[in-house]
C-alpha cells in the first residue's frame, strides 16, 4: 500500500470513532435530559429505594463525572453497565443476543437474495430487451426500492 492508501484508511477510522463518539455522547445526555428515569415503572418506590439504586447504578454522582466514567468503561473494557431494565443482565449481554438472532436473519437473508439475484440476473441477460427482461427489471427495482416494514409484511403473508 502507498502512503496515500494509508492516510486515506487512517481517515477513514477517525471518522468512524469520531461518529461513535458524538452518537454516545448524544445519547447519553439526551438520555439524562429527558423528565423520569430508569426505575420509575408502574410501582412507586420509596424514596430510601430510589436513593439506593441511585447509589448502586452511580446516578447519584454528578453528570460529567457520570459521563466520563460511562466513556472509560466503554473504550477501556467494551463495557456499557448493567440493564436497567432486565435485572441481573448486562447490556452487552442483551445485545448479543440480538445480534445472534439478527446475524442469522441477515445472512440468510444475503444467501437467498445472491442466489435469486444471479438466477433472475443470468435469465435476464440472456432475454435482453424483451419482455422477461423488462418484467425482471421493474420487479427487483420495486423490490429494492420498497421500505422494509412493507417488505416484511409482505413476505409474512
Amino acid at each position: 500500500m502507498n502512503a496515500k492508501t494509508v492516510g486515506y484508511i487512517l481517515k477513514r477510522i477517525a471518522l468512524a470513532a469520531l461518529t461513535v463518539w458524538v452518537v454516545i455522547t448524544v445519547t447519553f445526555f439526551v438520555m439524562r435530559a429527558v423528565p423520569g428515569g430508569p426505575f420509575l415503572g408502574e410501582k412507586a418506590l420509596s424514596a430510601e429505594a430510589m436513593e439506593a439504586l441511585n447509589a448502586k447504578y452511580g446516578m447519584d454522582k454528578p453528570l460529567f463525572e457520570q459521563y466520563v466514567t460511562y466513556l472509560k468503561d466503554i473504550v477501556t473494557r467494551l463495557d456499557f453497565g448493567p440493564s436497567l431494565k432486565q435485572r441481573g443482565r448486562t447490556v452487552a449481554e442483551v445485545i448479543l443476543d440480538g445480534l445472534r438472532v439478527s446475524a442469522k436473519l441477515g445472512l440468510t437473508a444475503a444467501a437467498i437474495s445472491a442466489l435469486a439475484g444471479t438466477v433472475l440476473g443470468a435469465f435476464a441477460a440472456i432475454r435482453r430487451n424483451q419482455t422477461a427482461d423488462k418484467i425482471i427489471m421493474v420487479l427487483t427495482t420495486a423490490f429494492v426500492s420498497m421500505p422494509s416494514f412493507i417488505m416484511g409484511t409482505f413476505l409474512l403473508l
